[in-house]
């Protein structure tokens, strides 16, 4: 069983929820319609998206060409234009000013970081 949940008919906008991985094969309780009915209540109303769930969130997007998301809130449209651009400018690496220090056992590294 599948659940469809249009929310505006007129943008074409189609949740699929699959009741067997949302709840189980094998349902016999009227709480389990909670569980669906929280399901289509989180699909609306996102108001923060953190930079790192964006990240993944543009993977997800990049492999599922299908995926899109419309009718976000400012702060979410910014977060993954965030994103979006620095995925999408080049990355410029600088030769930092730090040196590599190396040393032969724990005793030595030890010493060091006394010294910083």
């Amino acid at each position: 069983m599948t659940i469809i949940n249009t929310l505006d008919k007129n943008k074409y906008m189609n949740t699929m929820l699959k009741i067997a991985d949302l709840i189980s094969t094998d349902i016999r309780s009227r709480a389990n319609a909670d569980i669906i009915r929280s399901a289509i209540d989180g699909i609306k109303g996102v108001i923060f998206v953190s930079r790192s769930f964006t990240d993944e969130l543009y993977n997800v997007m990049e492999e599922n060409k299908n995926v899109s998301l419309v009718n976000m809130s400012n702060f979410v449209k910014s977060m993954l234009e965030a994103v979006t651009n620095g995925r999408n400018s080049k990355r410029v690496f600088r030769q930092s000013e730090s040196e590599i220090k190396e040393f032969e056992d724990m005793s030595s590294l030890s010493s060091f970081l006394a010294t910083i």
